[in-house]
């Protein structure tokens, strides 16, 4: 490679590596706010949310290399013909083929870093990252073990403690369970966490356990006689009891034979339910089982995206996603393949554009007009074929046709053959007003 090559493959380069870092910056800086929890709930470090979040970088910068490729070419091919030097090289003898052999480079070498991502990088990211979330939500010790603050562990499961040690040891610890009718609180001096094969559990030591509910909603519950009616019942008790059950049927209309305390009674009677139905429950030892609030990693939903090449081409019978949704592996395999010759179409709508030698006074605000709106239909057409990968098979050719056929196009424009003008009543239309323009800056 000459200088020449150099100087233009290292301008063409250090442009697409630019936008590449500051797209992909910006879309990494919105998408890591919807893993914020991960830092303000779970309790995890700012470390630990930059290199979980990090993770789905492969997935950004796939998607923004083709468009880095075409803007970066753009401004190389830009940037050279406003300093006159494509005219000065045309003038020496060199062809628009000879001047983009090392965009043409930087362009395979983005092609396969492209498909390298596709195939095997993005794949392994994205698994990594589903496994390190659920290992953070699966983190019962550091969404527990926050001091000071009052956490919902789940619905009717609050868990409080005073300060942690640098050992584990918990101290001043205050949970409510009220995920049952019988509401239980649990105070001890000190706790730790273990972790062993039965589960995770919290071991508390010098404690109580407060429990309180159950049976005492049945019992407020049930209706209590009057005065009258269990006055009634006991003189028609005793009338029995006299005559041998005849005066009980010649009396009033029995009333329910549980006899009632009086008004004054009734509230001492349901404070008895009420002490009846609490217990305090005094330990040394205690262990409070937290294994149920962990995700349950089994039965876990792997997405094809997530899954390796060889197993995207040849699933097995007993996946999913082929029993009730067989083209999601096919739309996955061709995505894949065909994701390193979409930069490469890029790059040629661009390069057939801007590569042809132009003075100073020809502009080339007709060629960008148009190559924005072919890249973006290339694109639209590249959305719209892998969106029918899955319902219909004929369009497997397509995805790879698309590109093909582009960069066949171009190739064709770049070489002559083809010739791209627009239609003269525009062009005679953008000269009057920019000539309108001239004479009012003029005067």
């Amino acid at each position: 490679m000459g200088r020449l090559d150099r100087y233009i493959f290292s301008t063409a380069a250090v442009a697409f590596l630019g936008v590449v870092v500051v797209l992909a910056g910006m879309i990494w800086a919105t998408q890591a706010l919807r893993q914020l929890d991960l830092v303000t709930s779970q309790g995890q470090t700012i470390l630990a949310f930059i290199a979980i979040t990090s993770l789905t970088m492969p997935t950004l910068v796939l998607v923004i290399a083709p468009a880095a490729l075409f803007i970066a070419t753009a401004y190389t091919l830009l940037k050279l013909n406003g300093d006159s030097e494509i005219v000065v090289m045309a003038a020496a003898g060199m062809g628009p083929w000879r001047l983009l052999r090392p965009l043409i480079l930087l362009a395979i070498l983005v092609s396969l870093f492209c498909s390298s991502l596709a195939v095997h990088v993005v794949p392994a990211s994205l698994t990594s990252f589903r496994e390190q979330v659920t290992k953070v939500r699966a983190d019962v010790v550091s969404f527990v073990a926050q001091p000071g603050r009052f956490v919902n562990l789940t619905h009717g499961l609050v868990f409080h403690v005073r300060e942690r040690s640098a050992n584990g040891v918990m101290r001043g610890i205050f949970i409510n369970d009220a995920r049952e009718k019988e509401v239980s609180t649990y105070l001890a001096d000190r706790g730790q966490i273990v972790e062993s094969k039965a589960g995770i559990f919290l071991v508390l030591e010098n404690g109580s356990i407060h429990r309180r509910g159950g049976d005492l909603w049945k019992t407020e519950a049930t209706p209590q006689p009057t005065p009258e009616e269990a006055r009634a019942a006991a003189r028609a008790k005793l009338a029995a009891q006299n005559s041998g059950g005849q005066a009980a049927k010649a009396s009033e209309p029995a009333a329910p034979a549980a006899a009632a305390p009086a008004a004054g009674d009734q509230k001492q009677g349901r404070s008895d339910s009420k002490a009846a139905n609490s217990s305090v429950v005094e330990f040394q030892r205690y262990a409070f089982d937290l294994s149920s609030l962990a995700p349950d990693n089994k039965g876990v939903d792997i997405k094809p995206m997530e899954r390796p090449l060889t197993y995207v081409m040849n699933p097995p019978p007993e996946d999913m996603y082929v029993r009730f949704f067989p083209g999601r592996y096919r739309e996955e395999l061709h995505k894949r393949l065909s994701a390193g010759l979409y930069p490469m179409a890029f790059f040629a709508i661009a390069a057939a554009a801007l590569a042809q030698p132009r003075t100073t006074r020809q502009s080339r605000g007709a060629a960008l007009t148009a190559i924005i709106p072919a890249m973006g239909l290339v694109q639209i057409g590249n959305f719209a074929i892998a969106g029918q990968l899955k319902a219909n098979a004929a369009a497997v050719p397509l995805i790879y046709a698309l590109p093909v056929v582009t960069v066949i196009i171009c190739a064709m424009v770049l070489q002559g053959w083809i010739r791209l003008a627009p239609p003269a009543a525009l062009t005679a239309f953008i000269d009057s007003i920019r000539a309108r323009f001239s004479r009012r800056a003029a005067a």
